[in-house]
């Protein structure tokens, strides 16, 4: 049911038609409408692109949605994966698809359980069973795919479980590509949080307590925006807006569809978003730093952070270090930090053109000349736009400080 809602949506050049009954909705989202904004973008690029779901499991909500495009992969055209961060979807990296598709064989997915992909229950109880979620179901969806190999790159989060998926199954990883990750550093022994939230008798500490008990007791960005109802779509459009606009990231077209999308990406029951907690400690600490885990990874690795990135850069300076004591470089990209200059945790958005030319050069050993011609043709299609600095470390200080709550809200909504 759920593929032929994808091939219907991708026909239809209209928004679905809803029931009476439908319009009365506390919440306004329904898999016919996810479908409808995520064409919507698509339908902005230049290429053409496939979605569909892919079957990882016996129940009914154990499919991985996939967008696809690109000639199909072979010896001279790998096949590029990519997955968003936590609370996004997919085509959040929309912008960078015209130029993968050109060189490879692109397919975007949604993990098990967030995005548009099914939403069966999430009943883990620790770090372990929430990696193993997400690491069996992309391993179900690579052999339904039929992928002997794969480039496989992943944003924030995504980048976390993209690392998590490689630590277990090496051997299918051509280049592990890790974009702004999450989960990499370590919490430093002397860290604490700002002087002014440290005393519970303080509004701020109150609200710095508050924030910690949201993050584990499951307060989600999905949750809140599930809990608006019909306002929950402001939200996202807010949020959308005041972070992709105000750079001139995107025109009215795509940010109009973008927050829409946003929206019914993230209304449905809630699932996969549930592993946050057992991941991560509230304010993002992980609970399994990947620094302490992959020095002995043999898999080519790149990692790419905006220059004003709130993700520690220099976490994965030690994990490049760690894997070179233990190995050489395979080919030139391999064991790089590379700076997204005037972007921030969204390059893919903030600087689209120049992250396409840093994939360019961090698969170009690999790469026939042409297709890496083709990819840093599209680069050139991309503008450039102003520096996006909101999501830096220091930004991110000061709301914790001044606003404990918006902080954690922040962070949570942006892995």
């Amino acid at each position: 049911m759920a593929a032929a809602q994808a091939a219907a949506v991708a026909k239809d050049g209209g928004p679905p038609s809803l029931n009476w009954w439908q319009r009365l909705r506390w919440r306004p989202t329904s898999r016919p409408e996810a479908l409808y904004y995520e064409r919507k973008l698509l339908d902005l690029l230049g290429g053409t692109y496939e979605a569909y779901d892919v079957k990882v499991g016996p129940g009914k909500e154990e499919y991985m949605h996939t967008v696809a495009g690109g000639q199909a992969s072979g010896a001279d055209r790998p096949a590029f994966v990519a997955i968003p961060g936590y609370s996004t979807g997919s085509s959040f990296l929309f912008k960078l698809f015209d130029g993968l598709s050109a060189a490879m064989r692109l397919y975007a997915i949604d993990l098990l359980g967030t995005g548009l992909s099914g939403r069966p229950p999430f009943r883990v109880r620790s770090r372990e069973e929430a990696e193993q979620f997400f690491v069996k179901s992309l391993e179900a969806w690579r052999q339904a795919q039929g992928l002997d190999q794969m480039v496989l790159m992943g944003h924030s989060m995504g980048g976390y479980l993209s690392a998590c998926y490689a630590l277990q199954h090496p051997e299918r990883v051509q280049h592990l590509i890790l974009m702004c990750p999450a989960g990499i550093g370590k919490k430093p022994d002397d860290w604490q949080p700002p002087a002014v939230v440290r005393n519970p008798w303080t509004v701020r500490g109150q609200m710095f307590r508050l924030a910690s008990r949201l993050w584990n007791w499951d307060v989600t960005p999905g949750s809140i925006v599930r809990c608006f109802g019909p306002w929950g779509p402001g939200l996202t459009s807010k949020y959308c807006r005041s972070r992709f606009t105000r750079q001139q990231q995107l025109n009215e077209d795509e940010v109009a569809a973008l927050e829409q999308y946003h929206y019914h990406s993230l209304a449905p029951r809630g699932s996969g978003e549930f592993a946050l907690r057992h991941l991560l400690a509230p304010f993002a600490w992980p609970h399994a730093p990947l620094e302490e885990r992959m020095a002995e990874l043999d898999v080519p690795i790149t990692f790419i952070y905006g220059e004003a990135d709130w993700m520690d850069q220099r976490a994965a300076e030690r994990v490049v270090a760690a894997m070179a004591k233990h190995r050489d470089a395979k080919f030139p990209a391999d064991l790089k930090v590379m700076i997204t200059a005037d972007a921030g945790h969204y390059p893919a958005i903030d600087q689209p053109g120049t992250v396409l030319r840093q994939l360019a050069t961090a698969c170009g050993s690999y790469l026939p000349p042409a297709a890496r011609e083709a990819m840093l043709a599209a680069a050139k299609q991309l503008p450039a736009h102003g520096a996006a600095l909101g999501d830096s470390a220091d930004a991110l200080a000061r709301e914790m400080r001044d606003n404990p709550l918006q902080a954690a809200a922040h962070e949570a909504s942006e892995l």
